[in-house]
């Protein structure tokens, strides 16, 4: 896909890209789920305020009686999102709870008001305090509307009717209002998430040029130091095979002194791109240095690495490379054992290049 294409942000501040949406809500979900969870705490600590406000001043009234228990209920779902959101692993459950905690917000508000015969300016207050605090909730935009105008439709379809001495003017004021208020909401927040997008892509761009080798687009020496460093650790926990293969392509030098440098660089990307169409997407792919290039196979033994090797020898040697026909690599083909090393294991892999290279070229030689 192109890459202006996926990295599109459509007008409610998500990628268009599916996937690269998914890439930055991975990346993002352990501080949503820290505001989410701090967020509920200072919402229940408010609740459980005017619960204690309402046991001074109507401690022994009936209506006091009525509406503590639905406030308390909103303060022990608020606890219980503060326990559970830091323990959330994948963005749509984080979603879910707190899509569940608004409408519980916007219910338990609207529940509360019913208690009362009559209603003042400090109930309309409430009203687009709480619609703001649905903002302020990292909901996807999308469940934040829906929820934030099924609260405002229940509000002024029936609680506002009990405010003393209302007039039909006054009505459309606040309803004016409020659509003010649900506009700015969204487009600070469209806003906000729009900048955060355009942040995670500078930075995903920085990293991608600290890891990837100008000339090839592949991945560098050092990324692929880590890659390796990273699965021969699982392999070692978890049993599975891992193989690697080094290869260089044959006279490279030869190439450079005859064609110049820009027809060698011009070899070098035409090989590189014959050789990653030619593997999965698993697989580390990397230029080791000069003309040598690495690929790491994760959950592959020796005898399919060594098949792989002897395929990607035939593709090279059967493609044209600009003026260049029939060219030939030698490889390198060696398999993790448990007493390795990244440096004994790269070492087997070389020494075994280099006998390839020393014994006729254009040959795969495993161990």
């Amino acid at each position: 896909m192109d890459r202006n294409t996926s990295y599109k942000i459509s007008l409610l501040g998500e990628f268009t890209d599916r996937a690269v949406e998914d890439e930055f809500l991975a990346e993002s979900l352990g501080d949503k789920r820290r505001m989410t969870a701090y967020l509920a705490l200072v919402f229940g600590a408010i609740f459980g305020l005017f619960v204690l406000h309402s046991y001074l001043t109507e401690g022994d009234t009936p209506l006091f009686l009525q509406i503590t228990p639905i406030r308390l209920i909103f303060v022990l779902a608020s606890i219980a999102v503060f326990l559970a959101a830091r323990y959330i692993t994948r963005h749509k459950h984080l979603v879910l709870a707190i899509t569940l905690y608004q409408t519980l917000m916007a219910v338990i508000y609207l529940l509360t008001l019913k208690q009362f015969d009559s209603l003042d300016y400090f109930s309309i207050l409430g009203f687009m305090v709480i619609t703001l605090a649905m903002y302020l909730l990292p909901n996807r935009i999308v469940y934040s509307q829906i929820v934030s105008i099924a609260f405002s439709i229940g509000f002024l379809a029936f609680p506002i009717w009990k405010l003393e001495g209302l007039q039909s003017y006054q009505y459309y004021r606040i309803i004016a209002y409020q659509i003010i208020l649900l506009a700015y909401c969204n487009l600070y927040y469209c806003w906000s998430e729009t900048t955060k997008r355009k942040a995670f892509i500078a930075n995903k761009e920085l990293l991608d040029l600290s890891w990837k080798d100008p000339l090839t687009g592949l991945y560098n020496r050092k990324k692929f130091d880590d890659a390796l460093e990273h699965w021969m650790s699982f392999s070692k926990r978890y049993g599975n095979s891992l193989s690697l293969i080094l290869l260089d392509i044959d006279n490279f030098k030869s190439v450079n002194d005859t064609h110049g440098h820009i027809v060698g660089d011009n070899l070098l990307k035409g090989v590189a791109a014959a050789i990653g169409s030619s593997i999965r997407e698993a697989d580390v792919f990397a230029r080791w240095g000069g003309d040598e290039f690495a690929i790491l196979l994760p959950n592959t033994d020796l005898q399919q690495a060594q098949k792989l090797a002897e395929r990607l020898k035939e593709r090279i040697s059967s493609s044209s490379f600009g003026p260049f026909q029939g060219m030939t690599c030698s490889f390198g083909v060696a398999e993790y054992e448990e007493s390795d090393s990244k440096q004994s294991l790269l070492k087997r892999a070389d020494d075994l290049l280099l006998q390839a290279k020393s014994s006729g070229k254009g040959r795969v030689l495993v161990r």
